[in-house]
């Protein structure tokens, strides 16, 4: 992107504002704490913080963003559609997993309250951003605002939310899926917002998710994957349209001088890469498995690749092939049903298999087999032997 080649100089004032916004609140997250405890700690100290920064900021020359000025409401605007589509997707997606009743307070103190640290956050966080990545740009740059988003991200998340190095994949997998990759991207897009529009946009874009989070009673109880799906998809497409269609067709008003890397191609690609993420992984009804062995020959060999979906156990029987789980075993055993006892444990075995496997109870199952695709699996099975 133009402007990507220029020598960026950080001025000394960018120092001062980054330190502020460094340093404070990582001093009411863990310096305060040793002194106060409960609301001084929670609710006073933190969005004090950032009321300095936001005043500190305030008095600072201000700075131009990379947008024509003209164009500020109509980028609101497309901001607000973003959020507002975000949570229409969540209220959908909560009538397939449910809603739950909101963990804040609708007491008018605790509204009060909560409106008070919500917003002095969001004016402080946006301010800052803005200033941040308008000081040191003058022509339009992807590196500036992806490194502040990425900063900003990790003061949103304490360290207390990542799991322990010991965690499981599944663990840190639900991490970054529901919790770093949808906040690391809204903080991208604010990012992005800030740079062509300045404060405002970001503003409306974040403010609209976190008045819908803190000040709606009843909230989706979505599962960790439709969270992340819904959270990285949307601010992915968000980018894409502001990118593609506002800032090069409308704000340039021109055709750029050296043609530019699709940005709704890039989105597109990455919401079909986080898709295939949560097929892969088990996420929808139906997953795909690499199968290892030839323990299935004629029906299925080694390298080929099985659709599972999942199956209620009360509809299995004799001669399904299934997916199950067993200890200490890091991929599935796929293999045929022999029988099904009284008491509801199964006996499967492999067909080129000489003996029958241990019994298994219904909660192992995966699913049974669906679909096969033959030797599609080879390139897992031969990555999979060079790190094994």
């Amino acid at each position: 992107m133009r402007g990507m080649n220029r020598r960026i100089t950080i001025p000394f004032d960018w120092w001062l504002v980054f330190g502020a916004v460094l340093l404070l609140p990582l001093l009411v997250r863990y310096i305060v704490p040793r002194f106060f405890t409960g609301v001084a700690a929670t609710y006073i100290a933190n969005p004090l913080a950032w009321i300095v920064i936001a005043l500190y900021v305030i008095r600072l020359p201000r700075q131009k963003s990379c947008g024509k000025q003209r164009l500020q409401p109509a980028l609101i605007k497309i901001a607000c559609g973003i959020a507002f589509f975000q949570i229409y997707l969540m209220v959908l997606a909560g009538f397939f997993d449910g809603f739950g009743r909101s963990p804040y307070s609708f007491t008018i103190s605790g509204i009060l309250i909560n409106i008070f640290y919500v917003s002095s956050i969001l004016v402080g966080m946006e301010l800052s951003r803005a200033w941040l990545i308008n000081r040191l740009l003058r022509k339009p740059n992807v590196l500036v605002p992806v490194l502040l988003a990425l900063f900003y991200t990790l003061l949103t998340i304490p360290l207390s939310k990542f799991p322990s190095w010991g965690s499981t994949l599944e663990t840190w997998t639900q991490f970054f899926g529901s919790t770093f990759l949808p906040i690391s991207l809204k903080q991208l897009l604010a990012s992005f917002l800030a740079m062509w529009g300045g404060p405002l946009p970001a503003l409306a874009y974040s403010g609209i998710l976190e008045a819908f989070e803190w000040f709606s009673p009843i909230l989706p109880d979505l599962n960790w994957a439709m969270k992340a799906l819904v959270g990285t998809v949307v601010p992915l497409v968000g980018l894409a349209v502001i990118q593609e269609l506002f800032a090069e067709q409308r704000i340039r008003g021109k055709r750029p001088e050296r043609q530019e890397t699709g940005y709704v191609s890039t989105a597109v690609f990455g919401a079909v890469l986080v898709v295939i993420i949560w097929f892969s992984i088990g996420v929808f009804p139906v997953r795909p498995i690499v199968i290892y062995s030839g323990s299935m020959r004629p029906a299925f060999d080694a390298g080929d690749i099985v659709i599972v979906a999942k199956k209620d156990p009360a509809l299995l029987k004799e001669g399904d092939i299934i997916a199950y789980r067993i200890e200490d075993s890091p991929v599935p055993v796929v293999h045929r049903i022999i029988k099904i006892n009284r008491d509801k444990t199964i006996i499967t075995k492999g067909d080129n298999n000489d003996s029958i496997d241990q019994p298994i109870v219904t909660e192992q199952v995966n699913g049974a087999v669906v679909f096969v695709a033959p030797k599609v699996g080879w390139i897992s099975i031969a990555v999979r032997n060079m790190f094994i």
